[in-house]
């Protein structure tokens, strides 16, 4: 991991455009990731439950969710970047079922997709 947060900001594209980028995002992103840990509020019991078949749960210090954690496989990348576009809400557009996805190689997608960080070696 580098020294410099970076944020990759979808905001400027069309609204049809921004889950398009993001799936692609994605797919750059985990090409070389080796682990995920992805982070659901606990009323989220179906995503938990969508996820778990790549990974397991991990003691994690948060109340009101739970972290599943595992293996970045080609089976793990084709069920998220695969995955149908959240209906949106009044408060995201949502690119993403899950509240945050974070990669062992520095990204995340934040906030159900509508953060992206980066970090970098150089600013």
């Amino acid at each position: 991991m580098g020294d410099y947060l970076d944020m990759i900001s979808l905001a400027g594209l069309a609204p049809e455009d921004r889950f398009p980028a993001w799936r692609a995002i994605m797919r750059k992103k985990t090409a070389d990731a080796k682990t995920f840990e992805i982070y659901c509020w606990n009323q989220e019991a179906e995503w938990l439950d969508h996820v778990l078949p790549y990974g397991a749960y991990k003691d994690a210090a948060w109340d009101n969710g739970k972290v599943v954690t595992g293996q970045v496989t080609e089976e793990f990348i084709h069920m998220l970047i695969t995955l149908p576009k959240p209906e949106n809400s009044a408060l995201y557009d949502k690119m993403t079922p899950f509240f945050s996805i974070f990669f062992d190689n520095g990204f995340s997608s934040e906030h159900y997709g509508t953060e992206l960080f980066v970090w970098m070696d150089e600013p």
